[in-house]
């Protein structure tokens, strides 16, 4: 082993401990990786840092556009809606949008569209009486499945179809439905398999929100505001209720104190500025009304009427509250919403929530308004969770962001121009057609995963031009060649699988197609096509672990999900998926 070999695996040791620790954002430790690469001399700088003006970078990027495009003109929210109002019963309407999700997510970002249907499963999910924990987690890997069915449905298949084309100079290139030979086989067996062992595999668990009803306003409730020589002030809570500070048959809900809704336990004592949350009768709230009303003002309590209503609020993949303490979010100046409890791997946090740092998947059970539920709804990172059975969304633009979807689409079946021209043409023709606000085309942009994209392609090339990739090619084919072809997928394939559980699956595909390319042309008979088929669909089984795919995440939390759950819902598909995908990839790309 030469210098460059030692120093490629180094790197790549180093920024796989990057990954899996999560000591740095994803993107950082692909920048990393391309610096590293040219410090070291392992490639060209050119080289290098080619990886940022790749193909595949630029048309990941783009998608990120066309998704926040049709996801903010309701273009899928109208066709979600159009499938929750047309009568059917809950179970019909649950398939029907994960048939919908699936087809969808062929085209469009999984994440934005899984955001958008997962308030509708919740709205089933109550029309049902059925736990949520057995509706979401399909719903993501349905999204899965779809996704690995077109080049442009995940940018897994776009990052081996670029490396693909990089590492042959240019001899082998990956068409838009090249994948759907595979890819729907797989699909249509997944969806099958999920619905039907769903109840099976899946718990039964309880969600943050432990009532029977959500988003609705639920108590009209007394609120007052401690002054500061209140005789509140100091007491504890039983103290008012035995000298009846408060009057006759009023008790205390909540103790609202600065960002946090603490448990009202007899021996917690009022401190100036709190908010009392109160329940009564009329006669007792008018009464304390106009006793507050005639005090001091130094002296007394403000006390006011509200209609408020108990939600969920989920953190989602990039958002900027991820690694903030609750403490210093703010949410009650921002959004007039105070934090009663959270939801994490699920177990329900009630104590010293402020300490908690949140992480994505993330629920926290906010209280408010019907307005502080609109503000947050509009916030960016949020996920509001209702439990509502439509999706309100301003559709006016809808049209046109299917239209400008549809040329994408054209373009990229018909090979016109190049497919990283037409998601350009598309994205620009989004923002010019005002489906998405230059702002939001922005923030849309996974900038962690362009990063990290152009990073593990970087790795790649490295990989390939040290001979590394040759290396453990013939490695690979030396130990499986006696068990055939198959054994050979096998092996690729399940070690695509099994590395995209803990890694992120652009990396893994960055990292494994010029090894399948390698393998490829070791074995004779066999197209090497194959063997990279083998990576990309190995790559995007991503259904053992909640870390494994952005959707997995945004189920977490509103489906109350253990690490456990994902595991064992995933094993049985996994396993199907694996033994599908090796009888048919010979006979479907040799």
């Amino acid at each position: 082993m030469n210098v460059d070999q030692m120093w490629t695996l180094g790197i790549v040791l180093g920024v796989l401990i990057l990954l899996v620790t999560e000591w740095v954002p994803p993107g950082i430790a692909g920048l990393l990786a391309i610096v590293s690469l040219a410090i070291t001399g392992v490639l060209p700088t050119d080289d290098a840092f080619r990886g940022l003006t790749n193909s595949a970078v630029l048309t990941v990027g783009c998608m990120f556009v066309l998704s926040a495009g049709i996801s903010q003109t309701g273009a899928a929210a109208a066709a979600a809606n159009r499938i929750a109002a047309t009568g059917l019963g809950p179970k019909a309407t649950y398939v029907a949008l994960l048939i919908l999700t699936m087809i969808l997510s062929g085209f469009v970002n999984n994440t934005p569209l899984v955001l958008i249907v997962i308030p509708l499963v919740l709205g089933l999910a109550n029309r049902a009486q059925e736990a949520p924990s057995r509706l979401l987690l399909p719903l993501s890997y349905v999204s899965i499945l779809g996704g690995m069915c077109t080049l442009i449905g995940t940018s897994t298949n776009l990052i081996v179809a670029s490396t693909l084309e990089e590492v042959s100079d240019g001899a082998m290139q990956i068409s838009m439905f090249d994948f759907s030979r595979l890819g729907v086989i797989l699909a249509v067996v997944g969806v099958v398999l999920v619905l039907v062992l769903r109840r099976r595999l899946l718990p039964e668990r309880a969600s943050l929100d432990l009532r029977t009803h959500r988003g609705v306003a639920v108590e009209y409730m007394t609120e007052i505001e401690v002054r500061d020589q209140s005789p509140y002030i100091g007491r504890t809570l039983q103290e008012l209720y035995d000298k009846k500070l408060l009057g006759e048959d009023l008790r205390v809900l909540e103790v609202v104190r600065g960002e946090v809704i603490c448990i009202p336990r007899p021996e917690l004592k009022v401190l100036a500025n709190d908010l009392l949350l109160v329940k009564g009768g009329p006669e007792a709230v008018a009464e304390l009304r106009l006793r507050e009303a005639e005090a001091p003002e130094e002296k007394g309590a403000s006390v006011r009427g509200v209609a408020l209503t108990l939600f969920e609020v989920v953190i989602i993949p990039g958002s900027p509250w991820e690694g903030r303490k609750v403490s210093d979010l703010g949410f009650r100046e921002r959004f007039g919403v105070s934090i009663f409890a959270l939801q994490r791997h699920g177990a329900h946090l009630r104590d010293k929530i402020e300490r908690q740092v949140l992480h994505v998947g993330d629920v926290l059970l906010v209280q408010g308004s019907e307005e502080s539920v609109n503000r947050m709804r509009s916030s960016r990172g949020l996920l509001v969770v209702e439990g509502v059975d439509t999706i309100v969304k301003k559709t006016s633009r809808a049209p046109v962001a299917a239209a400008v979807m549809g040329l994408f689409l054209a373009l990229a079946m018909t090979q016109l121009v190049p497919i990283e021209v037409g998601a350009l043409l598309a994205a620009l023709l989004m923002i010019l057609t005002r489906c998405v606000s230059v702002p939001r085309a922005y923030e849309s942009i996974g900038w962690d995963v362009l990063f990290l994209v152009a990073g593990t392609i970087a790795l790649g090339l490295a990989f390939e031009q040290t001979g590394l990739a040759e290396m453990t090619a013939q490695a690979v084919v030396e130990f499986a060649r006696p068990f055939g072809v198959r054994a050979i997928l096998a092996c690729l394939l399940i070690l695509a699988m099994l590395l995209t559980q803990i890694l992120s699956n652009n990396a893994t595909a960055a990292f494994m197609t010029p090894l399948a390319w390698q393998i490829g042309h070791l074995v004779e008979g066999a197209s090497p096509l194959v063997f990279v088929m083998a990576v990309a669909f190995g790559a995007n089984c991503s259904f053992l672990t909640p870390v494994s795919y952005n959707t997995n995440l945004l189920v977490y939390g509103p489906g109350g999900y253990r690490f456990r759950d994902y595991f064992r819902a995933g094993l049985p598909l996994t396993l199907v998926f694996v033994l599908v995908a090796i009888l048919c990839l010979p006979w479907l790309y040799d």
